[in-house]
């Protein structure tokens, strides 16, 4: 039998280990994973020439935008950028104009996305308390899982979070119920805005407009309140929970203890926290602003012993694209400036990176970036591992090779805002996307069309709200 593509000489790394070889690809799908001796015959035979091949990474929050807010990003640049980056599928935010917390918003997206996607996308509906009675509709539709915020909106993005905000905690149990009923998943922004609030307004009296003037602002108990409360909210309706972008220690405590009464409470950080304490960035300014804020040295080094413990389940890029503009005000007020960083050109470099630094294994690297996020989102096992029978979402890497990046290089239209990572130096790169077999990237250079990415939704029978 001849296979349409086979990926030879390389190091295939599994859950149980890494062995020399390859895999086969027919019709999309992983047909055979073995030895270069046993590979079937094949119409393209890749040498990866011992790069390491990986599940395709699956990236479970971010934000393209697109819809009303193409300046800063559309579908197009932000899956090129994905696919530069070696991911294979993104998790799509609902936060666009208008926001995709109502089911003709969601269709709209889907419709949009289906034309210009490079790699794979899911979708997040939004559930506040303006739009419970949307949440069965846009679940039926396929909602990956829903996007909640425990504080309001910043002032002049109402419209971009409308039915994507609690406004007080009746209807935030109302919310999580309803999310409940549906067997999906409740993704929790989780900060305490009284304090935030309280906080901010005394700093803006004293005349602080600095970095760390922000994160003052949102101090660790801001996290670890709001995650106890709608922890405690989840177990109270009987709704499976995901706690995103977390970062303080504070809160990594509470999530490790709410994990220890056996709730299904899962979470994620983000790879700037694990990179970056808040001394290395404040420099930067607007440009390093994104929240929750990266922070101190002391909350990097618990977010690395919880990701290893497993009390933090994933990683994820929170790609968050801007036009300078949005940054710039920022620099003599840091209030002004838009919150959030572009990631997807980067995230699996820097985490390489960590694997060559000795902070994590490659099958650590797997397991936070692909696996586990499959077992959440009920998408394993046909995304999210090696194995046949899996769809063939795959990124070679490799390992050795050294980079200094270049911002002017990355496929986002963001590029000229993510100053985080002009000139880092990484150590690992991907060299071959593919998604369901197709190429979509090859030698850093993205060749795939739009199109190529399909509409991902979640298998709720396999889906159990924790990665194992």
């Amino acid at each position: 039998m001849t296979v349409n593509t086979v990926l030879k000489n390389g190091r295939v790394v599994t859950p149980s280990g890494i062995f020399e070889g390859g895999l086969a690809i027919e019709s999309g799908k992983i047909v055979a994973i073995a030895k270069n001796s046993l590979l079937p015959p094949a119409e393209e035979t890749i040498d990866v020439k011992g790069g390491h091949i990986l599940p395709g990474l699956i990236d479970a929050h971010s934000h393209c935008h697109g819809m009303g807010r193409s300046d800063w990003e559309d579908f197009e640049t932000g899956t090129r950028a994905a696919a530069a980056g070696g991911i294979s599928t993104i998790f799509e935010m609902p936060i666009t104009t208008p926001p995709t917390s109502t089911n003709e918003a969601f269709l709209e997206k889907k419709r949009i996305m289906e034309k210009k996607a490079v790699v794979n996308f899911a979708l997040y509906g939004g559930a506040g308390s303006q739009n419970i009675d949307e949440i069965p509709k846009l679940a039926a539709e396929g909602a990956i899982a829903f996007k909640t915020f425990m504080p309001p909106p910043m002032p002049g993005r109402e419209k971009d979070l409308w039915g994507l905000y609690i406004t007080d905690d009746g209807s935030f149990l109302e919310v999580l119920r309803t999310i409940g009923r549906t067997g999906s998943i409740s993704c929790i922004h989780a900060e305490n805005a009284e304090i935030v609030n309280y906080l901010q307004n005394r700093l803006q009296s004293e005349g602080r407009m600095d970095l760390s003037a922000f994160l003052e602002s949102r101090p660790g108990i801001v996290e670890a309140e709001a995650v106890s409360r709608a922890a405690m909210f989840a177990s109270m309706t009987e709704t499976r929970m995901h706690i995103a972008h977390v970062c303080a220690k504070e809160a990594v405590e509470v999530i490790e203890e709410v994990k220890r009464t056996g709730q299904a409470l899962t979470a994620e950080t983000c790879h700037n926290y694990l990179t970056f304490s808040h001394d290395e960035v404040k420099h930067l300014g607007p440009y390093a602003k994104m929240y929750p804020p990266i922070r101190n040295a002391e909350d990097r080094s618990m977010l690395w012993k919880a990701l290893h413990q497993g009390v933090i389940d994933i990683v994820t890029s929170d790609h968050g694209p801007f036009t300078k503009n949005c940054k710039e005000a920022g620099h003599e007020d840091i209030w002004k400036a838009f919150l959030g960083v572009p990631a997807f050109d980067v995230m699996l470099p820097v985490m390489l990176t960590h694997v060559n630094r000795g902070l994590m294994t490659l099958q650590d690297l797997i397991k936070v970036l692909s696996e586990n996020v499959a077992k959440i989102f009920g998408l394993y096992p046909r995304k999210g591992v090696l194995q046949i029978g899996a769809d063939a979402d795959i990124v070679v890497v490799d390992l050795k090779r050294k980079k200094k990046l270049n911002i002017q290089d990355f496929y986002t239209k963001a590029k000229d805002v993510s100053l985080i990572y002009d000139g880092f130096e990484v150590r690992g790169i991907p060299v071959l996307n593919m998604v369901r077999g197709v190429k979509v990237m090859k030698d850093g250079e993205v060749i795939g069309k739009p199109g190529t990415g399909q509409f991902v939704k979640s298998n709720k029978e396999t889906s159990n709200g924790a990665p194992c």
